[in-house]
């Protein structure tokens, strides 16, 4: 099974709204509106729960399995830090969101190895990840 077209442009759309907020605060930081920060921090945590939804998504069929079992906990756990990160303060929010998507990356990795996988998917959540992460450094170094 090859990934569809469809699953790439949804992909990179998804990142549009994680560069609004830095990009707005870049270009015009005076013209930013309050609720800004609290959406964009919503909508970065929401992904990374998302996300951490494919890999209990591949995941769920192996769940009988060792590695299937811990892939679910693993999931179970990203959703789980990707929520306690929006009870953060903001900054500490930012950083911990992260280092959440770094570390699915990381799992990400063994994912590949032990479960089955779709070809191209791993490259696929690399560039987004990496673009992600990008935004959300980026908002840091804006603070």
């Amino acid at each position: 099974m090859k990934l569809p077209p469809l699953v790439f442009l949804l992909g990179f759309a998804g990142l549009v709204p994680c560069f609004v907020d830095p990009v707005w605060l870049l270009l015009s930081p005076t013209s930013a509106p309050a609720w800004l920060d609290a959406a964009w921090l919503s909508y970065a945590a929401l992904v990374a729960a998302f996300m951490a939804g494919t890999f209990w998504g591949f995941s769920a069929p192996a769940a009988q399995g060792r590695d299937g079992t811990i892939g679910l906990l693993i999931a179970s756990a990203f959703v789980l830090a990707s929520w306690i990160s929006l009870l953060l303060p903001f900054q500490a929010a930012v950083i911990a969101l992260a280092i959440i998507y770094a570390l699915q990356l990381v799992a990400e990795i063994w994912r590949e190895r032990a479960l089955d996988t779709i070809p191209g998917y791993f490259r696929l959540r690399l560039q987004l990840t990496i673009g992600a992460v990008g935004a959300l450094l980026l908002r840091i170094f804006l603070t």
